[in-house]
């Protein structure tokens, strides 16, 4: 592969489990040695230094925090194995638990720490030697789905405020969307596509790409033709069809398709529809619960109905 990474920017690596995302980032950090090619920070060459001799810093899952140690302690440690001046070394610990939001945390041990201090405590124990590029392998899979969601909104600020370049592995969808400022979809060790969350939700290049991030549907072939009046496969993100009761005719720009409901998801914020057509193959159209009343949503089993869309969230995968 070759990828840049632009400098101040968040990357997420994002792919499912074995797809070489992991890899490439210990490749980064010097954990891994590649079997061809370079790998460059800043211009120089790296791919030969050992992790310790590279301007990086990587924070883990399991945070790797050292339990017989204050939290100051733990931050301070790779400063002092640097041997750093301890006036030094306290200032810029503070300074680091202070772009984390613990400030007055210093004196506590990692045990009396909850799991989204634990992480924070890790990254400013990553960020007190202020290190060019920051590593994070899959950092917030061990936090509760609600500390989850809170932590990928603070770790965006902090990085905003920092002003590091982060590259960031994970294999949430949602969680990548959330955080980047680019996202890199890997499969099979292989980067389908790269861009910004916008476009790689909104223009997938691959059908891998579309499947993986968000759920996408795929019009195929002999359906394709039948419904759009082409062949080969398009994308139509669910959230983008219209569902209405009865049959009805397109207007200029759109396709409506008829169909009969199969099945009705209520998932809170929103219903999903999955649709039989009477071309062939389903859809699944996505409405947002904007209604006091749902009541009725299950009922809807069995009814006819129209899927429609405007063309232009049709996208060609090929």
């Amino acid at each position: 592969m070759d990828l840049d990474v632009y400098d101040g920017e968040f990357l997420t690596l994002l792919g499912p489990s074995g797809s070489g995302k992991t890899t490439v980032l210990r490749m980064i950090a010097g954990f891994e040695k590649p079997d061809a090619g370079t790998i460059e920070l800043a211009g120089t060459d790296v791919t030969r230094m050992p992790p310790y001799a590279r301007d990086v810093n990587t924070v883990f899952q399991d945070y790797a925090l050292f339990p017989h140690m204050s939290v100051i302690d733990n931050i301070e440690y790779g400063l002092r194995v640097k041997k750093v001046a301890k006036p030094e070394r306290v200032e810029r610990a503070r300074q680091a638990l202070a772009d984390v939001r613990l400030e007055g945390f210093g004196d506590r041990a990692p045990s009396a720490l909850s799991g989204g201090q634990r992480q924070r405590v890790a990254l400013a124990r990553a960020l007190v030697n202020r290190p060019r590029v920051l590593l994070l392998d899959e950092p917030l899979g061990a936090l509760d789905l609600k500390l989850r969601e809170q932590m990928q909104v603070e770790l965006k600020e902090i990085q905003r405020e920092v002003g590091i370049t982060f590259v960031f592995v994970t294999h949430d969808q949602d969680e990548a969307l959330t955080m980047s400022d680019r996202i890199a979809v890997f499969n099979e060790g292989r980067i389908e596509q790269i861009g910004t969350p916008l476009e790689v939700y909104e223009h997938p290049a691959t059908v891998f790409v579309a499947g993986f991030v968000g759920t996408s549907n795929l019009l195929r072939d002999d359906v394709a033709l039948a419904v759009l009046g082409r062949s080969g496969i398009w994308s139509v993100r669910p959230e983008k069809i219209r569902v209405t009761k009865g049959i009805l005719t397109a207007g200029a720009g759109v396709h409506a398709v008829p169909g009969t409901v199969r099945e009705v998801i209520y998932v809170g914020m929103s219903t999903r529809y999955v649709v039989d057509l009477d071309a062939g193959g389903s859809l699944m159209a996505v409405a947002q619960n904007s209604q006091s009343d749902l009541g009725d949503a299950a009922t809807r089993r069995g009814d006819r109905v129209t899927l429609s869309w405007n063309s232009e969230h049709e996208y060609s995968l090929g």
